[in-house]
């Protein structure tokens, strides 16, 4: 068990929409984080930048004169990865949930 997950769960569990709180890193789980992230984007590498994100299967969902947001939804190892490849164009802005997961279902 982490440091401080019972203060966490303690906390959840007092939310009004929380109708249950579940350890699920003993159970199969399914796992993701959402990540948006705003990267420099001059129009000459905005190809480079799309077909990096293409290939992560990300969705560009905002571009302006000189950047652009890029919607990152997996583990944290992928989002780790796309976010290393895109630092050297400049990473202006980043926002990061935090995982969230759901148990699978049992067979």
């Amino acid at each position: 068990m982490r440091y401080g997950s019972n203060r966490s769960e303690g906390g959840l569990s007092k939310l009004i929409d929380v109708i249950r709180v579940t350890h699920l890193n003993l159970m199969p789980l399914i796992a993701k984080e959402l990540m948006l992230i705003k990267v420099r984007a001059e129009p000459a590498v905005r190809p480079e930048i799309f077909g990096m994100a293409e290939t992560f299967r990300c969705p560009v969902i905002d571009i302006g004169q000189h950047s652009v947001v890029i919607q990152v939804v997996g583990d944290r190892e992928k989002n780790d990865s796309f976010l290393s490849l895109l630092r050297p164009y400049g990473i202006l802005e980043v926002t990061r949930t935090g995982e969230t997961a759901m148990n699978r279902e049992e067979a």
